[in-house]
């Protein structure tokens, strides 16, 4: 059963190189290469923006967890790399900084949390991509 989703992203690139428009409903915002990659380098890279959802999901469910608990969490804040091992082996590597009052077990559910996030889940999971042409 496939599931159909009314809420797309849609994604435009003109005749600007390769400044890219992303729109979601009432938000923008903009993807590019950079000028070494003949781009002009006004927005992150595709694979920075994949990077980005890691470590934006991450950190907004390791946010809400720790409200939900009532967790002494001050701040969360996730770096995300993409180690590109072969054209076809990619590994994130995710660094996760806790800072606030945490308790040893606070601290290890956290880290738990982090490792639910739904962006992970897809990234760990099967994935399958479909490709239609529109007419």
């Amino acid at each position: 059963m496939t599931a159909v989703f009314e809420d797309k992203v849609i994604v435009t690139t003109e005749k600007t190189k390769y400044e890219t428009k992303i729109t979601k409903g009432k938000h923008q915002w903009v993807a590019d290469e950079p000028a070494d990659k003949e781009g002009t380098d006004l927005g992150p890279m595709p694979t920075e923006l994949l990077a980005s959802a890691l470590g934006a999901c991450t950190s907004i469910t390791v946010r809400m967890y720790a409200d939900k608990k009532g967790y002494a969490l001050d701040s969360v804040s996730v770096q995300v790399t993409i180690d590109k091992r072969t054209p076809e082996d990619h590994k994130f590597i995710r660094e996760v900084e806790l800072k606030g009052n945490l308790k040893p077990e606070e601290r290890d559910r956290l880290y738990t949390v982090a490792n639910a996030c739904p962006v992970h889940k897809i990234l760990s999971g099967k994935i399958e991509i479909e490709t239609m042409l529109m007419p």
